[in-house]
């Protein structure tokens, strides 16, 4: 999606992508519905989406979780919980509730937030002197 800014509005050229353009009308009509015509835009950077698939961060990342979740014999949940308390240590974006610390789903994060989680995944591992096998 292009915009171009002009003194008192936005213009956006609507993506190719048949979805994409749908979601986007259907928000627009939904604030000229709802709200008298008005939205909420946020503008930022693009980031780089983590990898998926066979040899991604994500495989990576997740198949570190399993070894040790694997070699302490906690659930899986708990030691990715672990990993991402650590990784906000890190600098690993999150969100306070109360005075509860929420890292962000690893689904939304960038390549540079996934190798956060890689790392702190390989901190927990040396804490636990658990040796992990990397992926070839």
């Amino acid at each position: 999606m292009k915009a171009s800014v002009g003194a008192e509005s936005v213009t956006f050229k609507l993506p190719q992508n048949e979805g994409l353009r749908k979601r986007f009308c259907g928000a627009l009509a939904q604030c000229f519905k709802k709200n008298g015509g008005y939205a909420l835009v946020a503008v930022q950077p693009p980031v780089r989406p983590r990898s998926t698939g066979q040899g991604s961060q994500n495989h990576h990342v997740n198949g570190h979780i399993a070894q040790i979740s694997d070699e302490t014999g906690m659930p899986f949940d708990m030691v990715k919980l672990a990993v991402k308390s650590i990784a906000i240590g890190m600098g690993y974006p999150f969100e306070t509730i109360g005075t509860a610390a929420v890292a962000k789903s690893e689904a939304l994060c960038s390549m540079e937030e996934c190798g956060i989680l890689i790392e702190a995944a390989h901190v927990l591992a040396a804490d636990l002197g658990i040796i992990l096998r990397e992926a070839e």
